[in-house]
């Protein structure tokens, strides 16, 4: 492993331990039946193309009339990226819902997921979080 690889690898555990409270870059996220939900290649491979296609030209942008043809690829690996990520962050809000609900009054917020749960379970909001909304911020 490259120092580079290594330094990547600390600073998007360090990230991941403070939004989610797990390293995500070490372990398979599996749900309560077993299901692979993403493993720890999958998981870099979901930043680093995160990373990629947010800093791409897309020649559609510029170009609205060959918007539809997509002539990059960028469009449909966008989609597969966010079905990707939409399935992991689900599993993510799944599991610290259920972990409010197991420690109910004794709940404290250990991260920034169970901070925007908490803002989302808040009725007296004037602007409105939903679970969208929590992924989003995230």
């Amino acid at each position: 492993m490259h120092t580079n690889d290594y330094l990547s690898t600390v600073s998007l555990n360090v990230i991941t331990r403070m939004v989610m409270g797990k390293k995500y870059l070490k372990m398979e996220v599996r749900d309560d039946s077993g299901a692979l939900i993403t493993t720890p290649e999958e998981f870099r491979w979901m930043i680093d193309e995160l990373f990629l296609l947010n800093g791409v030209l897309n020649i559609g942008d510029s170009i609205p009339c060959l918007d539809w043809m997509d002539l990059q690829g960028y469009i449909n690996r966008m989609k597969k990226l966010s079905k990707m990520f939409d399935r992991f962050l689900e599993h993510v809000v799944d599991e610290h819902s259920e972990q409010r609900r197991r420690d109910s009054e004794s709940f404290v917020a250990k991260d920034m997921f169970d901070v925007l749960l908490q803002f989302a379970s808040n009725p007296d909001l004037e602007v409105k979080l939903n679970r969208e909304g929590v992924k989003a911020f995230t």
